[in-house]
């Protein structure tokens, strides 16, 4: 291909993250479930709080002292997200379409006509004046 572009078209996947990264969020994320289901538990159900802050440290501290042990996960990781991101990302800009674009162009139809398509059968011409004081030599308001 040219590389005459500023833009590159190659298909390039974003970097992986860091295996110490992605242990350390599954930490957070196993401590948030834990306290979520203590909570909603009533605060009664002490055993899975302590589950799921066992695999929080567990995570942690894999992380932070060896974090290779975590590279499988994060691949896989990795290619669940790519692969989120090919189904999820097409559907929100459709939906941001829909949701938006179309309603505001149909609206924008509706209250005005930019393209003066209107029929004046009174107009004896569409011809818009051009206004004498408008300078030739600038750029300013060139219409």
């Amino acid at each position: 291909m040219s590389k005459d572009f500023h833009e590159s078209y190659i298909d390039e996947h974003p970097d992986m993250p860091s295996e110490r990264g992605t242990g350390f969020v599954f930490a957070g994320v196993a401590a948030i479930i834990g306290l979520i289901i203590f909570y909603y538990s009533d605060y009664t159900n002490l055993h899975g709080l302590i589950i799921a802050l066992g695999i929080s440290a567990i995570f942690a501290g894999l992380a932070q002292f060896a974090p290779n042990i975590l590279r499988p996960l994060n691949i896989l990781w990795f290619k669940f997200s790519m692969l989120l991101f090919k189904i999820m990302n097409p559907l929100i800009m459709f939906v941001l379409f829909a949701v938006v674009i179309v309603p505001a162009g149909l609206i924008m139809q509706l209250k005005r006509d930019p393209l003066r398509r209107k029929v004046d059968k009174s107009a004896k011409t569409y011809w818009i004046e051009k206004d004498p004081e408008a300078s030739t030599r600038s750029m300013k308001n060139q219409f």
